[in-house]
């Protein structure tokens, strides 16, 4: 019944076994090691359960002081005999009738003799025979004497025997089997001594070993610790507390499916790929970290997050069996794989954050280099970009764009100088002023070469917008000669005066900038884009813009944020393309949308992305863009700042200033200077972040005075955790940009070699 209660086992130290050759560049396990994971440290009482049909469901684990057995001894006598020769003569006929051994004694409390009679028995049933047998000859008044004694376990000597070269150990039962402790010594048993007391319905005992339970089908059936299950096996132990330890024993690979969701729960397959290889690399390079304690590491960020089955995910489980076995080395050792979560850009030199100096910790940008890190997040358009000397042409060419996307004849390839300068052609200025006849639902008009003359095009303009004949009607003279306020105004013939009097009062036709018609000169395709533009935008005729936030890019298409979701539009080939710098609107051959811009953009009848504007984002834009953890900023009381860094500085007397005296590669704050009354004081690395309780050390200070005195400092940073190694969320953001798993992480950790280590 014990068996399928429980399975025990001793409480051991597993080790893994590595060999590396000559040139130490080969790293190999000889299987698939066993991790050991602190899951508690100070439980009075712990339930661990299971589903397994074969097991007891539930059983309960405390600890309590340790009781040694009591043991019944049964000795035989025949007592009250009055002298010392009537004894000596009774023992001597028990040897000589019975072959066992007589002893005489004298009873001090009644100042009688008595004879011991055998050795003493240890069961009742041995006790009543050896009593039977001394009736049967001859000796009916034999007495049984009952003696009760404690008689500490050999597991009790043995474990008090490790406790007294136990040096740092942590650890309060036995970790070897009895019997083989190469320890010396007397037989005394430590006094405070603890064991493990198990209960399960009606089953229950106690042992001054570890005990261990798991399940017959792990998978299936986990083993269960206050409700949350684990694959592998569970060991209670005492330790120093007196309290219970228990913790997880697991194969590596069962291990990390309870890591990778947890750490980087972000969904891409390669980003959690190298979660996984950073993980599996982090526990082999600090397996016995707890050894003390009774195990390698603790399920928190102090090692790395493991929350056990309830976090496993399809595609964690996915990113650890596809990297099975896979770890980091450099020159044939495992690295020690720091990940943060946001590093704010660039990542840092380790010895700027840790006491220590990896060569392969080394600050990197989050980021690919140069062009190669917005490639996979660029729109394109096989239109030939605008080639402009005369900035006044630079308007024009979003207004032809998005009038060809309207209808109007477009009869360039390149918009360049040259073009705009030109008059437009009889075809084309056709199908503009069609285009304009349309929008007031009039007939097309007939057009010539002349048709660009002012006058000429004067006169079909007020044939569009106006009644026939309504000019000369509702124009008095003198409202004619007002409107026609111009230097060149007697050139106009008395017939065309009225209609451009009346275009001119409602805003629909244009002079020159030198305030003169001109009317024998033609109208070049410049003059006509800016009298069109004047035109629609005077009756609201400019096409309406779509508006929207952009997300990355994904294969080209334009990703519009939608709510919670996501509108993915086609962006047609030859997309009329424009990206803002400062507050100017260019045409560009390729713009990057890595998420955040603001875009302006008009369809086609088929829902395509005909012309596109792009406004930047002021958001980074390196890999690690999407957490929400890029930015922040974080206001202290110079009192607050103080209280905090005397926590880390002792001595500092009345804060007077606090200064960034050194920056790492990342421009990280290295050094602290902090300025007290009692002199200067410097903290280093990874303290600062801690001292100051910020979600960074990447940050800028910005101090608010009164007088000549600090009052508060605004810390404004980038970036959550210390710096170093991977970047979380830039390792997602570089899988989303089709990095695979192994050149992220040889991005991130500097001149390793991804080895397969069983």
């Amino acid at each position: 019944m014990k068996a399928r209660l429980l399975f025990l086992s001793l409480l051991a130290t597993f080790f893994f076994s590595q060999s590396s050759s000559a040139s130490g560049g080969f790293y190999y396990l000889g299987a698939e090691p066993l991790v050991r994971i602190g899951l508690t440290t100070n439980a009075g009482s712990v339930s661990i359960t299971t589903a397994d049909s074969q097991l007891v469901a539930r059983v309960t684990v405390s600890a309590r002081a340790y009781r040694p057995p009591e043991i019944e001894n049964y000795r035989f006598e025949i007592q009250n005999l009055q002298s010392a020769t009537e004894a000596d003569e009774l023992a001597k006929n028990v040897r000589e009738d019975t072959g066992e051994t007589a002893l005489v004694s004298i009873d001090p409390a009644t100042n009688t003799w008595k004879v011991w009679i055998g050795a003493i028995k240890n069961t009742i049933e041995e006790s009543d025979a050896f009593k039977a047998m001394l009736g049967e000859k001859g000796f009916p008044d034999v007495v049984v004497v009952t003696e009760k004694k404690i008689i500490p376990s050999d597991d009790a000597v043995e474990l008090s025997r490790q406790l007294r070269a136990a040096g740092k150990s942590e650890v309060r039962s036995v970790i070897k089997s009895t019997g083989t402790s190469s320890v010396v010594g007397p037989d005394v048993v430590n006094p405070n001594l603890r064991e493990v007391i198990v209960n399960g319905g009606t089953a229950s005992y106690s042992s001054l070993k570890s005990v261990a339970f798991g399940s017959f089908n792990d998978k299936l059936n986990p083993v269960r610790l206050n409700g949350k299950a684990y694959r592998g096996k569970l060991e209670v132990f005492v330790n120093s507390r007196g309290s219970l330890t228990v913790v997880n024993v697991v194969p590596l690979e069962d291990y990390l499916l309870g890591v990778v969701p947890a750490e980087l729960g972000l969904p891409h397959i390669e980003a959690q790929k190298a979660q996984a290889i950073a993980a599996r690399t982090y526990a082999v390079a600090n397996v016995d970290t707890y050894g003390t304690k009774g195990f390698d590491m603790v399920p928190t960020v102090w090692s790395q997050v493991y929350k056990g089955v309830s976090i496993e995910t399809k595609m964690g489980t996915q990113a650890v069996r596809e990297t099975r076995g896979m770890v980091a080395t450099y020159e044939g050792k495992p690295i020690m794989a720091y990940f943060t979560s946001t590093c704010g850009g660039r990542t840092e030199n380790v010895e700027n954050v840790f006491d220590s100096h990896e060569p392969y910790l080394r600050g990197v940008e989050c980021s690919l280099e140069g062009h190669r890190h917005f490639e996979p997040f660029l729109i394109k358009t096989v239109r030939t970009p605008a080639k402009l000397r005369n900035e006044e042409y630079l308007d024009l060419v979003p207004l032809m764009s998005l009038l060809a996307v309207n209808g109007f004849s477009l009869t360039t390839n390149q918009f360049t100088d040259d073009w705009f300068d030109e008059e437009p052609t009889v075809p084309e200025i056709s199908n503009w002023l069609n285009q304009i006849a349309s929008k007031f639902g009039k007939p097309f008009p007939n057009v010539s070469k002349e048709t660009l003359k002012p006058l000429e095009l004067s006169r079909v303009l007020a044939s569009l917008a106006y009644t026939p004949g309504a000019n000369d009607t509702l124009l008095s003279d003198s409202d004619v000669n007002y409107q026609l306020s111009f230097d060149d105004a007697a050139d106009v013939p008395k017939e065309r005066r009225a209609d451009l009097a009346m275009l001119l009062r409602d805003g629909l036709f244009t002079l020159h900038a030198d305030l003169t018609l001109k009317p024998q000169k033609y109208f070049r395709r410049a003059d006509m884009l800016r009298l069109i533009r004047q035109i629609y935008e005077k009756k609201k005729w400019m096409p309406t813009l779509q508006s929207g936030e952009a997300k990355s890019t994904t294969d080209g298409r334009l990703i519009l944020k939608s709510g919670r979701s996501e509108r993915p539009m086609t962006v047609r080939p030859d997309v009329f393309l424009f990206r803002v710098f400062g507050a100017t609107s260019y045409p560009v051959k390729e713009a990057a949308l890595v998420g955040g811009e603001e875009v302006r953009f008009q369809t086609d009848s088929t829902g395509a992305v005909s012309y596109l504007e792009v406004s930047p984002t002021d958001q980074p834009t390196t890999a690690e863009r999407m957490s929400p953890f890029t930015n922040w900023t974080t206001s202290l009381a110079s009192s607050a700042v103080q209280s905090r860094l005397s926590r880390y500085v002792r001595g500092i007397g009345t804060l007077y200033d606090v200064n960034i005296k050194r920056q790492g590669y990342s421009r990280r704050a290295a050094e602290l200077e902090i300025v007290g009354s009692n002199g200067t004081k410097v903290l280093k690395g990874g303290a600062i972040r801690s001292a100051l309780r910020l979600k960074e050390q990447l940050f800028v200070i910005n101090k608010r005075y009164s007088g000549n005195q600090v009052t508060s400092y605004t810390f404004t940073g980038r970036g959550w955790g210390h710096g170093v190694g991977m970047c979380q969320y830039g390792a997602y953001g570089m899988a989303k940009m089709g990095v695979k798993f192994d050149d992220i992480i040889k991005h991130y950790y500097t001149g390793v070699d991804i080895t397969k280590a069983y």
